[in-house]
């Protein structure tokens, strides 16, 4: 499994919200750049970023910083919020991100992101974020009356490299994973799945772990590893081993 360190990012600086609720914020860190550094430097492979100002407004506000730490770094870059357009997407991958995560797009438009997925294969990622059950959309806000079951049937087949699954209740506030859900989405589907939301500390990561299933790509943490709850290098040891 793989560990994704995520940096989520407003007005260009490293936060993170509870419950993807933009008036719970927390600041962190003040470059993006050096943030990233020092996950690579405790052995992470991949990075997850996360443009928030974009996934609220629809717009590309953070996108140059997300070329800028691929630039300055060897880790691969994973990146959404926002990105809603193929001309985006393909900017993105001109300058070197090696996969984008679909969130808005994939419920709204499936015709669209099924052509992007055709374009640039087994480099989009579609973003599952759920409340109850139900795909959320518009950095969170929205929350359709489109199930994961519907949207992974959607995309079974499309060539999406990666479903992202995260649990709006859970993410931000530590208070562990919603293991329940996620076996019953890897028993669904053959994609691979990566978990997010919840993850506290290591033993949160040890029974993701422990389901052993072999879609099961990878995890991404967030305000555990800021809240110094999780050491980078000792969390990919033990999804590693």
């Amino acid at each position: 499994m793989i560990l994704y360190p995520a940096i989520d990012l407003k007005d260009g600086k490293c936060i993170r919200l509870k419950k993807g609720e933009i008036n719970q914020i927390t600041f962190y860190n003040d470059d993006p750049v050096e943030q990233a550094k020092y996950f690579q430097k405790m052995g992470a492979t991949w990075i997850h970023m996360v443009d928030i100002d974009g996934a609220f407004k629809g717009k590309n506000l953070n996108h140059e910083l997300f070329i800028d730490v691929k630039k300055k770094l060897k880790c691969s870059i994973q990146v959404g919020g926002g990105i809603r357009d193929i001309n985006t997407v393909e900017y993105l991958f001109e300058n070197g991100i090696n996969r984008i995560v679909l969130g808005t797009l994939a419920i709204k438009n499936p015709k669209l992101v099924k052509k992007i997925c055709k374009m640039f294969p087994n480099t989009i990622a579609v973003g599952v974020d759920a409340k109850k059950g139900f795909v959320a959309s518009d950095g969170w806000t929205k929350t359709s009356k489109v199930t994961i079951n519907e949207i992974i049937k959607i995309y079974e087949d499309a060539g999406v490299s990666a479903l992202i699954f995260t649990d709006i209740e859970k993410d931000g506030v530590l208070e562990g994973v919603n293991t329940e859900e996620i076996c019953k989405i890897l028993n669904s589907t053959s994609m691979k799945i990566i978990a997010s939301g919840g993850v506290s500390n290591l033993n949160d990561l040890r029974k993701l772990k422990s389901i052993n299933a072999k879609n099961l790509d990878g995890v991404i943490v967030g305000r555990a590893i800021y809240e110094k709850k999780i050491k980078v290098n000792e969390a990919i040891k033990i999804l590693g081993s």
